[in-house]
């Protein structure tokens, strides 16, 4: 169906109801997919807040660590002008906190712009989605009238 125009009215119920249901999981997985990003959005805004509150306390200062998002490590701060960032799958990054600040950012700005894009997508299927349930009540109330 990718690519292809299709008259709704020509189909018959039951593809009708396979469209419905299709547009369905669709439209799910691209609201599940906006709700992992938004996650992820407030990860990298938590971490690029816990770098900025961080940023110029003098070395040998004693903090909690964030090891997840309840869970906290006593620690010390060994070197205030340099932070170790998990970059993903494993990955971790030696940066100055203000590099690594910018990173954040960056990431965050990239998720946003994903997440506008997905939400146009979303909307579009959702308008899809409309369309099929009302030329699928058409064609049952059509059913029912001719009985």
């Amino acid at each position: 169906m990718a690519g292809q125009l299709i008259d709704l009215k020509k189909l018959n119920v039951q593809q009708l109801a396979k469209m419905k249901e299709q547009m369905f999981k669709e439209v799910s997985l691209i609201q599940d997919s906006l709700q992992s990003l938004k996650i992820a959005q407030k990860r990298y805004i938590s971490s690029q807040e816990a770098l900025e509150t961080t940023k110029g306390r003098p070395s040998g200062t004693t903090m909690m660590i964030p090891l997840t998002k309840s869970m906290y490590a006593a620690g010390t701060l060994a070197n205030p002008e340099h932070v170790t960032v998990c970059i993903g799958a494993g990955y971790f990054l030696k940066l100055e906190i203000d590099d690594a600040i910018k990173y954040f950012k960056r990431r965050v700005s990239f998720l946003v712009k994903q997440m506008e894009k997905i939400q146009l997508i979303g909307i579009e299927k959702q308008k899809l989605q409309n369309v099929i349930n009302e030329v699928l009540e058409m064609k049952l109330q059509a059913q029912t009238e001719n009985k």
